[in-house]
């Protein structure tokens, strides 16, 4: 019996998100990976296992690997992200696995990527990547960021609606291109121009914006536009922040 054959025939009919790291877990190791696996770890990173060697290869290796029949889930994603700007492990994968490619070679297809992201100098410098494993066993790599930050603006127009009053603080800057960034509390970035700003005060502050600097202010979600980040109208400092100027 094939590797693959042996790890899915102990699955259930319908696997879990624990099941699917624990098949890709046990298939790493029969195939000659050294694994490690912190149930400690996998609650609070995400990290349903580690790679930290493998059978004859001299070479440093330290990859947590997360494992989720989910596809495009907006928080999982958020998480796992967040956990690996820690640095717990060098590098991170997070493997979208459809339980239906599992019986067609699925596993091999995530070993593979596994082998791929710590050896294929395309990704050296690559910190945290997404893998999405599709029932016929196609597959792409995706980048993190740029998916969560699709996901985000995606939510944004089921969440919110234009002229919503929203808090947060600008972030950024660019006093030579009239534009900056807005963060609020969860971390969500808005763009604003200096057009959408409508407080006199906040306007003659803005030209001499240090980088680093935070300034708190209120404003209305304005849509996205399609555009990378949803944009900020109506921008104005607080009214406690406005009064304390004066």
């Amino acid at each position: 019996m094939a590797i693959g054959d042996e790890v899915t025939s102990k699955l259930s009919t319908n696997p879990t998100n624990i099941d699917l790291a624990d098949a890709l877990r046990q298939y790493s190791e029969r195939a000659g990976a050294r694994v490690d696996h912190d149930e400690n770890f996998r609650q609070r990173y995400l990290l349903d296992f580690m790679i930290t060697g493998f059978e004859d290869v001299h070479a440093h290796v330290n990859l947590g690997v997360h494992v989720t029949g989910s596809i495009d889930n907006l928080e999982e994603q958020q998480d796992f992200l967040q956990a690996a700007r820690r640095g717990i492990v060098l590098k991170a994968l997070y493997v979208e696995l459809a339980d239906t490619s599992l019986s067609s070679g699925g596993l091999l297809v995530a070993f593979g990527a596994c082998l791929s992201f710590l050896f294929d100098r395309r990704y050296a410098q690559v910190k945290a990547i997404g893998i999405r494993i599709n029932e016929d066993c196609s597959f792409h790599f995706f980048d993190l960021e740029e998916n969560v930050e699709r996901l985000q603006r995606m939510s944004f127009d089921d969440e919110l609606d234009i002229g919503q009053d929203l808090g947060g603080r600008v972030i950024a800057y660019f006093t030579d291109k009239g534009f900056g960034f807005i963060q609020t509390d969860d971390e969500r970035k808005f763009f604003f121009h200096i057009a959408n700003v409508v407080d006199d005060d906040l306007r003659a502050r803005l030209p001499a914006y240090v980088p680093g600097e935070v300034i708190p202010v209120d404003f209305q979600y304005g849509g996205n536009d399609g555009k990378k980040y949803p944009k900020a109208i109506n921008v104005a400092l607080p009214d406690d922040v406005a009064a304390n100027s004066h």
